[in-house]
């Protein structure tokens, strides 16, 4: 089975994306080959030479394809984590025009598991599928509220399964676009609550595709910070079956990012040991933040 797969990222999260990758080719069944497109606006042609290596000897491919970031001028973003990045992802259905469906994954994640298995749900009623964070009303914990989304629940941005044919008939982009513009400074979460209130039919995904660093290392997923919100939508069987089984492996929250941390967790950093030295550098910033790191 051939899966296309982007990531979007730029030339400050090289390391955390390298990792992500390599480990994506280990949890591969030999039946899958996965067709790797990364979305970027900045990344150097050494850099890009070094993922490369990435794939040498495997059955898999990857190609960099470049995109202006004025694209997304005018959109709310930070000049931290958040910036024009946070939208490539919404770019699927029009930069890959030969692919009617394909694989969104944000890079600070660690795969464990085959994605044929996502990569065959049916999605053809939907313009994507997500996994829920929680149930949406006017007492969220964890996102923002906005009466304006009537959909049951909340979904993450950080794995989707992009049906890219209804996405170009619907004109998704274009209308994830105008929401950002239209809500602008009340966009908290910019490309997940843009999505959510763009995006009318949602296909809900298993936990184990967003399968939280908190819930995977706890000893009691109820004594889990994020608890509090995941109750409105899970219960702890399934968070427990996550954890156990988990898919992916996403390093969101009060943990930090693996790349920021003094110690990172053992699996992660094994992957990193082996990807090219090029790639396994951190910037001013990640340097600053481990500094500072408790973990």
């Amino acid at each position: 089975m051939n899966i296309p797969i982007v990531f979007t990222f730029d030339k400050r999260i090289l390391l955390g994306a390298a990792v992500a990758i390599k480990s994506l080719f280990a949890s591969a069944k030999e039946t899958t080959s996965y067709n790797v497109f990364v979305f970027h606006p900045d990344i150097a042609d050494d850099d890009i030479k070094a993922f490369g290596e990435l794939i040498e000897g495997t059955r898999h491919s990857i190609k960099f394809i470049k995109s202006p970031s004025s694209r997304f001028k005018g959109l709310p973003k930070n000049n931290k984590s958040w910036t024009e990045i946070v939208y490539y992802r919404f770019l699927v259905a029009e930069l890959l025009p030969q692919f009617d469906k394909v694989i969104y994954s944000d890079v600070d994640v660690l795969f464990k598991q085959d994605l044929g298995e996502l990569y065959r749900e049916d999605i053809s009623e939907y313009e994507l599928a997500a996994v829920r964070a929680e149930r949406n009303s006017a007492d969220m914990i964890g996102h923002k509220y906005f009466p304006e989304n009537k959909k049951e629940f909340i979904y993450w941005s950080g794995l989707l399964l992009i049906n890219s044919a209804k996405m170009r008939a619907n004109n998704t982009l274009n209308r994830i676009i105008e929401t950002a513009k239209i809500f602008n400074s009340r966009l908290k979460f910019f490309d997940l609550d843009a999505m959510n209130l763009t995006c009318e039919k949602v296909k809900a995904l298993p936990f184990k595709y967003v399968t939280l660093e908190e819930i995977y290392v706890s000893k009691n997923v109820e004594d889990c910070h994020d608890w509090n919100f995941l109750k409105s939508v899970y219960k702890a069987e399934e968070l427990n079956y996550a954890k156990n089984n988990p898919a992916i492996v996403h390093y969101a929250g009060v943990l930090g990012k693996p790349w920021h941390r003094k110690n990172p967790p053992q699996e992660w950093q094994e992957y990193a040991d082996c990807i090219p030295n090029k790639l396994n550098r951190r910037t001013f910033r990640d340097w600053r933040k481990r500094f500072f790191s408790k973990m």
